[in-house]
């Protein structure tokens, strides 16, 4: 989970707190660790976080003679380990969630009711781009809710005296899921005038660019979603 601009100035206040505190080879590990990680493009946040934790366990170690290199081996191994350590997952809140799932829904519609109507006797769909779209963001919300008061306490920490038993989750999956098949199943009803029917093609075409563009925003600003799996 990213750091808050308040959280990270702590950390640096820690850490200059924490340097006073090292033993002269400790010091000089940091140091090296600095100088290795001075030729890399290393964002300032994730070198903050990382030398906390460095600083903060070489700091403890020293009270029980543990070494530097003990915990984490030579200075560059441990700039490596740091380099190469995975960024932190953005704190998942309602838009987020809801603009993942959307893409994911709209993805799988748009594929599917194309598939169904390249393979139809008649090649006619009774699903427009607005019966999609509004497919794609009733199935976000009734994922979001499912996620928000079921998935939830699969996160770590999560209070688990609150999780709900197996028949509350069944009636809240339920109820999570009428506003998807509600919205969904009325907006075939929608006149053409509004909810035009693309070709099949075209809008094939439109989920894989959603799905593009879903795995270019994960990718970018390294968000995880909720739908099909839990965290």
């Amino acid at each position: 989970m990213e750091e808050t601009r308040e959280e990270l100035q702590q950390k640096v206040a820690q850490n200059r707190e924490l340097m006073t505190q090292l033993t002269k080879k400790n010091d000089q590990f940091i140091f090296d660790i600095n100088k290795a990680l001075s030729t890399s493009d290393i964002a300032e946040e994730k070198k903050v976080v990382a030398l906390n934790d460095l600083l903060t366990q070489l700091v403890e170690g020293q009270k029980t003679g543990i070494t530097a290199k003990q915990l984490f081996g030579t200075p560059t191994e441990a700039a490596e380990s740091i380099l190469n350590a995975p960024e932190p997952l953005r704190e998942m809140t309602f838009g987020t969630i809801m603009l993942d799932n959307f893409l994911m829904l709209f993805t799988f519609l748009a594929v599917l009711t194309s598939l169904f109507t390249m393979m139809s006797k008649t090649g006619a769909s009774s699903q427009g781009i607005l019966s999609l779209v509004l497919g794609g963001l009733s199935g976000a919300l009734s994922f979001y809710l499912i996620y928000r008061y079921i998935y939830i306490y699969d996160e770590p920490g999560a209070d688990q005296s609150k999780r709900p038993g197996v028949l509350k989750t069944g009636l809240i999956m339920a109820v999570s899921f009428l506003p998807w098949f509600l919205i969904f199943g009325v907006s075939v009803f929608l006149p053409p005038s509004i909810n035009p029917v693309l070709d099949p093609m075209i809008t094939i075409a439109l989920g894989a660019g959603t799905f593009g563009l879903r795995y270019w925003l994960k990718k970018k600003y390294n968000f995880q979603g909720t739908m099909f799996m839990r965290r």
